[in-house]
């Protein structure tokens, strides 16, 4: 299947772009690959790009005063990667997103994107949609860690990603968590003495 079909879809279920729009995103979305441990923007950056994966996996992180990677999020095929706060204060972006396994994406110039979601309307309601998304998950996100403990954290991993615990790491997951790779392994041995 095409790359650009994968993305069209996605525009279809994110806000029913017209089919008559779909074609001018083939000239904006180039394809780009990008091997494991590459880098498709790094903290400092401009927030300059929009990227929608169309197979792989990628981690959003933040690096932390003492030296460790806290992971924010994990996005895999058929969805957008962009440092999205950066994009909107129109400043360099605090994250990084780097390639956890070989990557494809379909990659756009902010300002290529910007002149397309300045077309059509469907455009600047697909926009508003992403962007509804992406505040909702950042919201459910922040409250998670300040409200939940280590373990539940981990438990709504597990059922809200359930198509990616296998392809991450103990590490990448016990980032997400906010916990250590140690201390995701008690939680993970005291939820099977539970379950046996």
């Amino acid at each position: 299947m095409d790359e650009h079909e994968a993305l069209d879809r996605y525009l279809i279920r994110l806000a029913d772009i017209p089919r008559s729009e779909l074609p001018k995103t083939r000239p904006v979305f180039r394809p780009v690959q990008l091997q494991r441990g590459e880098l498709l923007f790094r903290a400092g950056e401009p927030a300059d790009k929009v990227a929608f994966v169309t197979h792989g996996l990628f981690a959003l992180w933040y690096g932390a005063a003492d030296g460790r990677e806290r992971v924010l999020a994990f996005r895999a095929e058929d969805e957008l990667v962009c440092a999205y706060g950066a994009v909107l204060r129109n400043s360099p972006t605090h994250a990084t997103a780097e390639a956890l396994e070989d990557s494809r994406l379909l990659v756009a110039s902010r300002e290529a994107f910007d002149d397309l979601c300045a077309g059509h309307p469907a455009w600047g309601r697909a926009l508003a949609k992403l962007t509804n998304r992406l505040y909702l998950q950042q919201d459910e996100r922040q409250r998670a860690l300040l409200m939940d403990d280590a373990e539940t954290r981990y438990r709504d991993f597990l059922s809200g990603y359930p198509h990616l615990a296998g392809r991450l790491t103990q590490k990448q997951i016990a980032s997400f968590v906010g916990v250590t790779p140690v201390a995701l392994s008690r939680i993970r041995s005291r939820m099977a003495m539970n379950a046996a």
